[in-house]
Order: C-alpha cells, then sequence, then structure tokens
C-alpha cells in the first residue's frame, strides 16, 4: 500500500528544491561574497565558520530534542516547518546585502549575525522536514524511496542556482547579484515549505515527549549503522570544496578567451554536476543491489581515483583534465544521497535494538553532519586561501593577478584535497555491516515483534472483554435476585395482611 502520492509528494519535492537552492547559494557563494564583495578577511571567514560549527553543536541536538518532546494538534515536524518557513524567507532576503561601504567591524558583525540567523533558520525547518520523511509511511522502501525522491529534486535547486546566478550577471551589478539571487530563492524556500506544510502527513509517529533528554541522546548514541554514516560523510567533507571553491577557480584559475569568469563558472558547475546528477540517479539503483556499504565503497573509490587523476592530469591540461572531474562528481553525488535512506533505514535497525526510534534526535544529527560538510569545506577553503597566498580584490568585484603558487592551490582545492578525503572515508564506510542479509533479519525480527505485540494486545483486549462482560453479567443477575427477592417480600407482606 503506497501512503505518500500526488499532492502530498509533489510538494515534498518542490520543498527539497528550495531546501537545495537556500543551502547551495549559502555553500557556493557565501565565501566568495565575503572575501571579493563584502572585503573580510579570510582569517574572519575561517573564524565564522568554526564558530557556526560550534552553535550547530547546540542548536541542531536541541532541534531534535525539541522535535521528539513536541505533542500537537499539527503533529511533531509540521509546525517548525510552518515557522521555519517564515524565517529562511526573512534571512534569505538580507542575507548577502553589499555593505561594503560600512565600518570594517560592523561588517565582521553584520557577517556573524546573519550567518548564525541562517544556521539557526535553516536548523529550525530541515531537521523537522527529514524527520517527517521517516514518519510520512510505516513501510521502509517507501520511506527509502521518499528519502532518495527528496535528494533527487534537490539537486534540481543545485542546478537551478547555478543557471540563476548568469540570468542576474546579464542585468545587475556584481556586488547586488548574490542579494537578488538569494532573495529570489528565499522566496521559492517559503512557497515549498508552505505548501509541504499544508499537505503533508505524520502517519507513523512515535511517543518520545515524556522520554528524558539524556535516555534520548544515550538511546540514539547506540545507533551504530546511522554514527558509522555519518562519520564516512564528515571523513569526505572536503568533497565540497568542488562547489566551495568554483567560484575561485573560474575567476583566478581556469580563463577561456572570450568568457566571462561568471560563464565559466556555469560551464564548471555543468562538468562537475553532470557527475554529480548522475551520482544521485545512479545511487538509489545500487543501494537497492548492493546495499549501503558496497554504494559507498564503489563510488568512494571512483571520486578518490578521477579527481587525483584530475589533478596530474591538470598540470599538464585543465581541458584535458575535465571528463576526470565529471567522473569524481559520481562520487559527489553518491555520497550527498547515501546518508539520507541509510540514516532513515538505521531507524529500524534502532527500534530493533533499543525498543526507540528517535526520528527528532537521530535526523538532527544528520542535519548537524550536513552543515558540518559545508563548514568544513568553507574553513578549507578559507585556510587554503591563506595558505595558497591569495591576494583579496581591493575593489568589490575587481579580481587581482595570482601567482603561480596561488593558482596551483586553488585547483588542488577541486582535485587532490576532495580525492584524499574519500580515499580516508572509505574505511568507516567497510566497517557498516547493517547491510544485505543482516539488514533483512532485523527487518523481518522486527515485524515479528510487531506482529506479536499486536497479537498479544488484541488478546489482552479480549481478555478484559470478557472480564468486563462477565462483571456486567453478575451485576445483572445480582439486580434481577434482589428484584425477584423484592417482589416475593412483598407477596408474603400482602397474604399475612
Amino acid at each position: 500500500m503506497k501512503y505518500v502520492k500526488g499532492k502530498e509528494k509533489f510538494s515534498y519535492g518542490f520543498a527539497a528544491v528550495g531546501s537545495f537552492m537556500t543551502a547551495n547559494v549559502i555553500a557556493s557563494y557565501l565565501s566568495y561574497f565575503l572575501t571579493d564583495i563584502l572585503l573580510v578577511s579570510t582569517a574572519f571567514v575561517s573564524v565564522l565558520m568554526t564558530a557556526a560549527r560550534i552553535w550547530d553543536m547546540l542548536n541542531d541536538p536541541l532541534m531534535g530534542v525539541l522535535i521528539d518532546r513536541t505533542k500537537s494538534k499539527s503533529g511533531k515536524m509540521r509546525p517548525y516547518i510552518k515557522a521555519g518557513a517564515f524565517l529562511i524567507f526573512f534571512v534569505s532576503v538580507f542575507m548577502f546585502l553589499p555593505l561594503s561601504g560600512i565600518n570594517p567591524v560592523l561588517k565582521m558583525v553584520f557577517a556573524t549575525v546573519m550567518y548564525l540567523s541562517f544556521d539557526t533558520a535553516y536548523t529550525v525547518v530541515d531537521v523537522p522536514f527529514m524527520g517527517l520523511m521517516s514518519v510520512a509511511t510505516p513501510d521502509d522502501k517507501e520511506r527509502s524511496s521518499l528519502l532518495t525522491f527528496y535528494v533527487i529534486c534537490g539537486s534540481f535547486g543545485t542546478v537551478a542556482t547555478i543557471l540563476l546566478l548568469p540570468v542576474f550577471q546579464s542585468f545587475l551589478p556584481e556586488k547586488w547579484v548574490y542579494f537578488a539571487l538569494s532573495a529570489t530563492v528565499g522566496l521559492f524556500a517559503f512557497s515549498g515549505y508552505s505548501m509541504l506544510y499544508r499537505n503533508s502527513k505524520e502517519r507513523f509517529s512515535s511517543t518520545t515527549e515524556k522520554i528524558p533528554i539524556k535516555e534520548m541522546f544515550a538511546t540514539a548514541a547506540r545507533n551504530k549503522p546511522m554514527l558509522l554514516t555519518l562519520l564516512t560523510s564528515m571523513l569526505a567533507s572536503p568533497r565540497y570544496l568542488l562547489m566551495l571553491s568554483a567560484a575561485y577557480v573560474s575567476t583566478y584559475v581556469i580563463k577561456i578567451p572570450g568568457l566571462s569568469s561568471g560563464t565559466v563558472l556555469v560551464l564548471l558547475y555543468l562538468i562537475v554536476g553532470s557527475g554529480m546528477f548522475a551520482g544521485i540517479l545512479l545511487t538509489p539503483v545500487v543501494y537497492k543491489r548492493v546495499g549501503f556499504r558496497n554504494t559507498t565503497l564503489l563510488f568512494g573509490a571512483i571520486g578518490g581515483v578521477c579527481l587525483a587523476a584530475a589533478f596530474f592530469i591538470g598540470r599538464i591540461n585543465y581541458y584535458a583534465a575535465m571528463p576526470f572531474m565529471t567522473l569524481g562528481g559520481l562520487g559527489l553525488g553518491a555520497y550527498n544521497t547515501l546518508p539520507y535512506p541509510m540514516v532513515g533505514d538505521s531507524l529500524d535497525y534502532l527500534e530493533w535494538k533499543t525498543g526507540k526510534r528517535m526520528e527528532g534526535v537521530c535526523f538532527s544529527w544528520n542535519s548537524f553532519v550536513t552543515k558540518f560538510n559545508n563548514a568544513a569545506g568553507a574553513i578549507l577553503l578559507s585556510l587554503g586561501l591563506v595558505v595558497f597566498k591569495f591576494v583579496q580584490p581591493v575593489v568589490p568585484g575587481q579580481p587581482l593577478e595570482q601567482s603561480g603558487f596561488t593558482v596551483t592551490g586553488l585547483y588542488a582545492l577541486v582535485t587532490i584535497i576532495p580525492a584524499i578525503s574519500f580515499f580516508i572515508s572509505l574505511v568507516p564506510a567497510a566497517l557498516n555491516r547493517y547491510t544485505g542479509s543482516r539488514r533483512d533479519a532485523v527487518l523481518k525480527e522486527l515485524s515479528e515483534r510487531k506482529r506479536g505485540f499486536s497479537i498479544e494486545n488484541a488478546t489482552d483486549e479480549a481478555v478484559t472483554a470478557a472480564v468486563v462482560c462477565d462483571e456486567e453479567k453478575k451485576i445483572e443477575d445480582a439486580d434481577a435476585n434482589a428484584e425477584a427477592d423484592g417482589k416475593a417480600t412483598a407477596t408474603t407482606i400482602e397474604v399475612t395482611r
């Protein structure tokens, strides 16, 4: 039986597009905006990204606990999606204001307030969005399919922000391009989240609001498949440099005569993005056939080998390296997709092991890791700019010439460094054994437990009903006897008279 279909499924896809659009605008353009438009130092960007991750260590788990302790007529997740839609729209409108002419200290205060506000707003809406998909259906295959559908639709949002950039560049000054892009994306995200709130349903939500907070985290920490999945993703976080560094590579490294840096950026995104999108489409098919571990090992190895080859070939000819960057994008797409269905599947493992699911807490960890990966990429990018001696513009949007050392370093950020991270991530992936026959056995036992629990409940209810009926019959018999005794007494009195 299918639970999520028609208008409801479309709402998930529409909201996913908006979610990925907002995330990609921040991931792809914020660092470039801060260093080349707002003109704040690269050292400050590193500090800001680090501070945001410290804040994430608090707000993501808190959001998960808040969800798991919520009980309302709208459900556990949906109220936060409604509120988060407004927050995301507000922050998106003001995030990229080009206040390059104000005092440097005020610039840093503005950047800090807006980035932490975005981080909070995204947590408010993203954690319940992930959790909502896990309670939309009790069927594990449909849930996995819905999570994959979310990633595929969201990928169109990523592409949309790439295509919108040159449109705004064609008629706006460079300093206002990112403001217009972010405001447009914010409006789209607001529409998507609002539609999702109206059309979604929570059909399979567990009752967790009375469980102590400490026990929530202790229970979630026993979800070994989820922990290994998230560790795999975190170790490969430098893969985000492929998109984060693209604006710098298109401006300072790959220069094509007759084409603007914005056009080169679009071409670079399409080169890597085509491989990424192929990886997103292929991952669900491979995942169903060989499971999480083998799928991760396959695409992680492809990403590592191809990006390493792109680095060494690119030292001779950038154009010859482009096909390898496309193939490297397969690993990026797969790794961006795999955590969602795997974390969803791991809830079954957690329920089998502990009797509890903890949707809010578990998906808050997944949300934290997603933002950690983006921030780790941004921190590595800002550190790379310092290490490779990047020279910032003096005038917003007007790049300066870079040394050969800097150019090589910027190119390494999108090739050899992500390649190394892919190889390292294969270690925890190989240790994740919740796959294949073991996963099937867990699901079978869990299903039998639920069936037995249902039968036991039905039996208990039948016994209770029988006891109630017996008691009621005793009461009725007693009443009848009392009435008969009363009549007999009345007759005796009458005869005596």
